[in-house]
């Protein structure tokens, strides 16, 4: 085996996929993150704790409090946050087995959207999960799909008040290996202090008053740097239409989703507007825009939490 490839033994407890084993044995974050956690004080670290990263679009929709609200109502308590801001090359290294099923139109609206503004990162701690399913892989089932048309009433993103397909309000790690991972690419700008009492120290910080008065504060700063928005086409489309210059004459001239592609063409060419105005043509591009090719599938696609099941598990072993 190559000394650059991580051992399948250490990839076992982390993913139930034997595509993303074979694949993030080979990966620099996961390698890199395997490292960092190898302080964690016990083998059930990673399966008891996840995050969530509530995006731009959860700041401006106001939609913050709600998400923690349900997951707390859920079992899964913040013991830890931080903030992180998304830039182009790591949109690409979060999603990158995932982004070659984005369409055109979704790479070009994606990175506006999520340098919008900063993003509020928050450790969880599952604490209603079974023993046999780890807190990433429950959150990821309770979320549900991204996508509108594969909503259920339960799942958390429809009671939150998803939008759309981009307007989805929170990311979540799918299953252990990918909580390594893609907190190792948070951790080249948060470092690692901010979590590392639950994750390193031991400390039992469920509901903790400090960690709800820091979640607190970071709330007033996010809502400070990014403006309320009501996140509805009709609404902005009308705002934007008092305004000159491309973004009004679009909004006055082009409001068919028809016309997606000239809305696009002034982006390309044309910054966004500041203020509530910038939210305005972000409501209307992830509105109008198809996210994804038409029959391209993901290199590694979102795992179940069946796929975790005692069941499942020994079917795998035995196979």
């Amino acid at each position: 085996m190559s000394h650059t490839a991580i051992d399948a033994r250490a990839m076992a407890p982390l993913t139930q996929d034997p595509r993303k084993a074979d694949a993030y044995r080979h990966d620099p974050y996961m390698r890199e993150g395997l490292r960092s956690l190898a302080g964690v004080r016990d083998g059930e670290t990673l399966r008891r704790h996840t995050f969530v990263v509530l995006k731009p679009d959860a700041v401006a929709g106001r939609r913050c409090a709600l998400i923690l609200d349900v997951l707390r109502s859920r079992g899964w308590h913040p013991v830890a946050a931080t903030t992180v801001r998304f830039d182009p090359l790591l949109v690409r290294e979060l999603w990158r087995y995932q982004f070659n099923a984005a369409s055109p139109q979704r790479i070009a609206v994606v990175d506006p959207l999520l340098s919008s503004g900063p993003a509020l990162l928050v450790l969880l701690e599952d604490l209603d999960r079974p023993d046999w399913l780890p807190a990433s892989a429950r959150l990821t089932a309770a979320k549900g799909s991204a996508e509108p048309s594969a909503a259920r009433s339960t799942d958390l993103r429809t009671l939150i008040g998803r939008v759309n397909g981009l307007f989805n309000f929170m990311h979540t790690a799918d299953e252990p290996a990918d909580v390594v991972r893609e907190l190792q690419l948070f951790s080249y700008q948060t470092g690692w202090s901010w979590c590392a009492g639950p994750l390193f120290g031991g400390a039992d910080g469920a509901a903790a008053p400090a960690v709800e008065v820091g979640l607190a504060s970071l709330l007033v700063e996010l809502e400070a740097a990014i403006p309320a928005h009501d996140l509805d086409v009709a609404a902005s489309i009308g705002r934007l239409a008092l305004l000159d210059g491309p973004w009004g004459d679009c909004a006055r001239t082009r409001t068919d989703p028809a016309r997606i592609d000239d809305w696009l063409g002034v982006l390309h060419d044309t910054p966004l507007p500041p203020g509530p105005a910038r939210w305005d043509v972000l409501t209307v591009l992830t509105s109008w825009i198809d996210c994804n090719e038409p029959g391209v599938l993901p290199l590694i696609a979102t795992g179940t939490a069946e796929a975790w099941s005692p069941t499942k598990t020994e079917e795998v072993t035995s196979a």
